[in-house]
């Protein structure tokens, strides 16, 4: 057997652990060219976000449209700005405070750059409101004291506060507010990096991105982030973060072809947020340009375009770390439909390798759970367990075994019984929910030169790759 190196146990623990969907019989998608990934939102929204350039010269500002077209309202040559919301605020550095009501010239303008020349001669910056340019002045914390300001310099202007959705740009190193955004719920602030060669590579937060980032501020002063990055480079980012950049090319084209097909199939499940999928293992975990490597990059562009496909139709594709021997039927795991291409097989490749979650075990005291029972599926998978006078059915079984502090979890074990000790032992294999491809299977059939396509279509039954 070979021996595999457990650096890419954390992967592999991650691709696990996304959670079920409600699954049901594929609907066709249409296919998607721009995804748009949750990084910061509900619990983890920010109130404060920097966007640093790696490879770029500025930023065009504006927002996208209903068809996911990037409408440009103006532009900065900053290389690090700071979003944060309009409203009063100390920023994160804790030297600088903000405030929501500014001063508004009279003027209306029909362009950014006639706002712009505005702004600078009078110490302000522009601002696009419902669909017009304005010049605002600084930031105040109260009206009276923005009205105070006012008078005190004699402008013809009046107090400016937003609807509660209001966005504003700021120079990283200063503060100074560079534009401020307000188009209420129906759009919302995106900026766009631009390079005069190459992609662009920006920092948000922890991680590197291409692609442009939307802020949304849907509820509170808290600020949705979003990124908007094409197919094929959310498909780089996602690669080596769910399967290990060292794992054999045709593995790894599976695992592309299988990272893109989800994301199709997968557009507007988070539509209440504002974007197509999570960036952690809700959907899959996308880090950006993390981790990706001339060969993952290779992997997604040797494969570009190509997706599962059952009778003409985007396949509803799912993959965990290992299968134990069997992968298992979809009405057995998540519901009651029955998919055509998601049909248990059995499984004879992983045994060709040693992996950390090839085998695993525990033992439980009899007292802990009372009699344990278990019935079978067709392919030897657990189907249901009951124990203390509760049945759990399907993937719940693997929260019973949670529950037990197991560290791995599938439907593939046997109970024993020990009457010396009067506890049963749990003996299993693989770990994951068994729905779909394998990973550790797919690095085996690699391994036996099969192609990335073989691999899918033994994981998917009667499914091809195109």
């Amino acid at each position: 057997m070979k021996k595999i190196l457990p650096k890419v146990i954390l992967l592999l623990l991650l691709a696990c652990m996304v959670s079920a969907p409600a699954l049901a019989a594929a609907p066709e998608r249409a296919e998607l060219e721009l995804v748009r990934v949750g990084l910061f939102y509900d619990s983890t929204a920010r109130t404060e976000t920097t966007l640093e350039l790696k490879n770029g010269d500025g930023y065009r500002f504006g927002f996208y449209d209903e068809d996911r077209i990037f409408q440009t309202l103006g532009d900065t040559d900053a290389r690090a700005v700071t979003i944060v919301p309009d409203q009063n605020l100390s920023l994160a550095d804790g030297e600088r405070e903000l405030g929501r009501y500014h001063l508004r010239l009279s003027e209306t303008y029909a362009d950014f750059e006639d706002a712009r020349k505005d702004a600078d001669a009078f110490g302000g910056f522009p601002a696009y409101c419902n669909g017009a340019y304005a010049v605002l002045i600084g930031g105040y914390p109260s009206e009276a004291e923005a009205e105070a300001a006012r008078d005190a310099q004699g402008l013809s202007a009046e107090v400016y506060t937003g609807s509660g959705r209001g966005v504003v740009i700021l120079m990283a190193d200063t503060a100074q507010p560079i534009f401020l955004f307000d188009c209420g719920s129906s759009y919302s602030l995106t900026l766009s990096p631009t390079a005069s060669s190459g992609k662009t590579a920006t920092q948000c937060g922890t991680y590197s991105y291409c692609g442009d980032f939307q802020f949304a501020r849907l509820s509170g002063d808290s600020l949705t982030v979003v990124n908007f990055v094409p197919l094929e480079d959310y498909v780089k980012g996602v690669l080596p973060n769910e399967m290990s950049a060292s794992w054999p090319l045709e593995a790894l084209k599976a695992q592309a072809v299988c990272a893109r097909t989800y994301a199709v199939m997968n557009q507007n499940r988070y539509r209440s947020y504002g974007f197509d999928l999570t960036d952690d293992i809700n959907c899959q975990v996308y880090r950006g340009l993390y981790e990706a490597t001339e060969q993952t990059n290779r992997a997604v562009d040797d494969t570009a375009g190509e997706l599962v496909r059952y009778d003409g139709k985007v396949c509803a594709v799912y993959y965990f770390a290992a299968d134990g021997g069997a992968t298992e039927d979809s009405e057995n795991v998540w519901s009651n439909a029955a998919i055509p291409y998601l049909r248990g097989v059995a499984d004879p490749y992983e045994a060709d390798l040693d992996f950390y979650c090839k085998s695993w075990s525990i033992a439980v005291p009899h007292a802990l759970t009372g009699d344990i029972s278990v019935t079978n599926t067709p392919q030897g998978n657990i189907m249901t367990l009951t124990a203390n006078g509760q049945t759990y059915q399907k993937d719940d079984v693997r929260a019973f075994l949670r529950g037990l502090g197991a560290r791995y979890t599938s439907r593939r074990f046997s109970v024993a019984y020990d009457e010396e000790t009067d506890s049963y032992l749990i003996s299993g294999a693989g770990y994951g929910h068994q729905l779909g491809m394998s990973q550790w299977g797919a690095y085996a059939m690699a391994e036996r030169a099969m192609t990335y396509d073989q691999i899918i279509s033994f994981y998917f039954t009667g499914a091809y790759v195109e």
